[in-house]
């Protein structure tokens, strides 16, 4: 039978969603960085607002110095810095308690800023957690407690890519970060005997990371338990890959390419093509194995999400990968047919593995016809950002956009609404405002609550069955997520001016607007 999802049940119903990523969030408790109390309390707060969809981006875990949550360390494992410490109980002892006193002026430090400190909240954390955590064995493991039980019924049940992943941070932590490449040829080659021993020798290490996604994984249900009583959706996001130095690539060494990157060809904005610095998939050897890699990505994406995206879409049909000392590239299958087949073989394995929840394909950029004709046909939604859906600078009207589709204002890898609005020559202002509002002017119009309302209520009024608006579009603010191409101190580190109670006193009138319009709609 060949795949179809129109029947899908995230697409009977039209939805109004916010972007706003976890990183961003602020919360009474937090350390200065969004965390699983501040997912819980964001939740809470939107869905009062007929808010359904809450798109969160990727939580995976990062390596200390990295920031952008689309080069992990793991496609399983979410980082520790979102655990919310007040909410672990072994966290209450007097050993971290302790040490959170003697940091208390640092992370009212962290709280006040603007931008997340990702490298001293992340150590912070990791003392205070293995303060509890040494609670934890002292007063749970030593008696063989129903909670102990319970903690190794977790392991055992993720077992397989926890044991990997848990044995990776060892050794990255007690080897400096060295990549695994230069790591001891046992290690390095995932020796059995050599494994085992390695894991007696430094169980207690070994349990410990174990034990973190334990907590995080608590915390997650008690937020996925708030979000289904406010009817709240939570939209996640699986990363195209993951950093080579990650469990993942370690511990698949087979189903990469060594000394291949992946990356986009040249176009009008890069000369000489996009290097990501991610490895390549090997392929065949994927396919052979019926994509067990990827099934197991998406089942562990769908116990944390009820709506996934898939990243860099396309690369799953065809992907540009770079050889060693290429600077130019090439993409992996240069047959269309041969890239028409192994995308459908791909998405008909991610919906299997995806026992219900709903997949949306990130299609932005330069994409082949047979691509999106092949989304439509399944009825997988793509994406529909109104700055782009035009035809010889001609705005296309939202109302007529696809039912399997997500409609947008921006995403995380653009400027926001606002600085667009205000940023484009007169003559295309004009266009928009015409496709808006239906009256001609100059484009001399300047961005305000009206032209807010007018933007909101046509992209609400699209025929997708979503509509997401991140979070800054909302409140009106210029501030971004990300520069695409550039590494600076700015991306991936933006935080909210401020937690719930203000918020919702400083934009009340905005909130206001976006229920009213998603209510208009048929959205709530």
């Amino acid at each position: 039978m060949a795949l179809d999802l129109k029947e899908n049940e995230f697409l009977k119903k039209k939805r109004a969603g916010v972007l706003l990523p976890l990183f961003s969030m602020r919360s009474a408790s937090d350390w200065g960085c969004g965390d699983m109390a501040s997912l819980k309390e964001w939740i809470e707060y939107l869905g009062g607002y007929g808010v359904s969809i809450l798109q969160i981006l990727p939580i995976h875990e990062t390596e200390p110095d990295q920031v952008c949550p689309y080069s992990a360390l793991s496609a399983y494992a979410i980082d520790p810095i979102y655990i919310s410490i007040k909410d672990v109980p072994d966290a209450a002892c007097p050993e971290a308690q302790e040490l959170i006193d003697q940091i208390k002026d640092e992370i009212s430090f962290w709280r006040g800023e603007s931008k997340v400190h990702y490298k001293f909240i992340k150590s912070a954390k990791y003392k205070v957690l293995w303060a509890a955590y040494e609670h934890f064995l002292k007063t749970e493991k030593s008696k063989a407690t129903s909670r102990y039980e319970d903690f190794l019924t977790f392991h055992q049940a993720h077992a397989s890519w926890m044991v990997p992943y848990c044995i990776f941070r060892t050794a990255k932590d007690s080897l400096g970060w060295s990549s695994w490449k230069h790591w001891e040829d046992n290690l390095k080659n995932l020796d059995k005997n050599f494994l085992r021993d390695y894991t007696l020798k430094h169980y207690k290490q070994i349990m410990f990371f174990s034990y973190l996604q334990w907590q995080l994984q608590q915390q997650l249900i008690s937020a996925r338990e708030s979000a289904a009583k406010c009817g709240v959706l939570l939209f996640g996001d699986i990363p195209f890959g993951v950093n080579f130095d990650s469990a993942d690539v370690w511990s698949n060494q087979s189903k990469y390419l060594a000394g291949y990157e992946i990356g986009a060809p040249k176009d009008q904005f890069s000369e000489g093509g996009q290097k990501w610095g991610l490895p390549a998939y090997n392929w065949p050897v994927i396919e052979q194995s019926k994509f067990n890699l990827w099934r197991a990505k998406i089942a562990r994406a769908c116990e944390i999400y009820d709506i996934f995206r898939l990243d860099h879409l396309v690369g799953f049909f065809r992907t540009w990968i770079f050889g060693p000392d290429d600077e130019i590239g090439r993409f992996d299958i240069e047959d269309e047919k041969a890239q028409q087949k192994r995308g459908a073989a791909f998405l008909e394995a991610v919906c299997q593995a995806a026992n219900g929840k709903l997949p949306i394909g990130e299609d932005l950029g330069v994409i082949p016809d047979f691509v999106r004709e092949y989304m439509k046909e399944i009825s997988l939604p793509g994406y529909k950002v109104i700055r782009w859906e035009k035809e010889n600078e001609v705005f296309r009207e939202p109302r007529e956009y696809p039912m399997a589709s997500l409609a947008t204002t921006s995403t995380h890898d653009t400027e926001t609404l606002s600085d667009w609005w205000d940023s484009m020559p007169d003559w295309q202002r004009a266009n928009v405002w015409e496709m808006v509002s239906a009256q001609k002017t100059d484009g001399k119009v300047p961005f305000n609550d009206d032209v807010q309302r007018a933007i909101f209520k046509r992209v609400m009024g699209a025929g997708s069955c979503f509509v997401i608006f991140p979070i800054q579009d909302i409140i009106g603010s210029k501030e971004r997520i990300n520069t695409p191409g550039t590494v600076n101190e700015n991306n991936w580190t933006y935080r909210l001016p401020c937690e719930t109670a203000e918020f919702n006193s400083t934009y009340l009138n905005k909130m206001r607007m976006f229920k009213e319009l998603a209510q208009e709609s048929g959205r709530i």
